[in-house]
């Protein structure tokens, strides 16, 4: 039976079965197996953050010239995979984040079935560091370890790519000259409790609405995140938690996306809203990050 048309169909279906941001990226690499000859191989691949530190992906990668020792002989095979698979992702800021993954992969074609018999799946592993330099386009530099059985065995390929971001999450947002951007002011001594003197501390204000009533008002808008939680129970209490720690902060928990949101109010920039993020980290040493959202305000 022929398992590859299976794959294709869960491979499409699959975004659609879970609550997913709308995220998106497709691109295209080089991929060197550590057995291979001459040259380099290829890969497509597509991507889908359905969670903020979890991803769904799919990628064909096309292996040529692998060669093997077979009783002091050389054997030569070339080979096309398909695999799915998820990938956890730790951000360590808003350009650089790391990844590890796993999955299956399906050969689909193999001109020596000694070395790789087709149509066959194994397991992998993979590691890899995504690096974000423009708002649309990033490179990812990883490794692959492919459980394989017959003659090719374990092995192990890296590859460099690039790709294109799309969706919802990163559409362009046009800000008019009636957009207020959140203004920021110094914290009034009576209102909140004392505080180091040595430290610059800021409220960031909600913008007083000033918009023209026949201007759109459902657009996506950047916003400091701290976190997201399936439960509203637990975002709760690690809002109340940051409101008891940063008692200065204007900080409120938002639903969206079936998330349970912990954010700033909206800014009229991305540059904007990093800034802040830069404010927080030097004032308190707190971290969030910078996310675009659609939400009625």
């Amino acid at each position: 039976m022929n398992k590859l048309p299976i794959i294709l169909l869960i491979s499409f279906l699959l975004p659609f079965s879970i609550l997913a941001q709308d995220t998106h990226k497709a691109g295209i690499g080089f991929n060197y197996h550590l057995d291979q000859e001459n040259g380099t191989g290829y890969q497509l691949f597509y991507q889908w953050q359905f969670a903020e530190s979890f991803e769904f992906e799919s990628r064909y990668i096309i292996n040529s010239d692998i060669k093997l020792q077979s009783n002091e002989a050389d054997i030569f095979a070339n080979y096309d995979q398909f695999s799915i698979g998820a990938n956890f992702i730790k951000r360590y800021n808003n350009e650089l984040s790391i990844k590890a993954g796993t999955g299956l992969g399906f050969i689909t074609t193999s001109s020596n079935e000694s070395v790789i018999e087709k149509q066959t799946m194994a397991p992998y592993l993979m590691f890899a560091a995504s690096y974000k330099f423009t708002n649309d386009f990033s490179i990812e530099f990883g490794q692959f370890t492919h459980f394989n059985r017959d003659m090719l065995q374990t092995n192990h390929s890296i590859f460099l790519s690039v790709s294109y971001q799309f969706g919802q999450s990163l559409k362009n947002y046009s800000p008019t000259e009636q957009d207020s951007p959140p203004s920021l002011k110094p914290t009034n001594s009576e209102d909140t409790p004392e505080i180091k003197p040595s430290v610059t501390t800021y409220i960031a204000q909600k913008p007083v609405p000033n918009e023209p009533t026949n201007s759109p008002i459902n657009k996506p808008r950047w916003y400091v995140q701290f976190g997201a939680f399936m439960n509203e129970t637990n975002g709760l209490k690690t809002l109340n938690q940051l409101q008891k720690t940063y008692p200065d902060l204007a900080l409120r928990l938002v639903k969206n996306k079936n998330y349970y949101r912990i954010l700033t109010t909206h800014f009229i920039s991305k540059q904007r809203a990093e800034d802040h993020v830069s404010s927080l980290k030097s004032d308190y040493n707190l971290s969030g990050y910078v996310t675009q959202l659609l939400i009625n305000e």
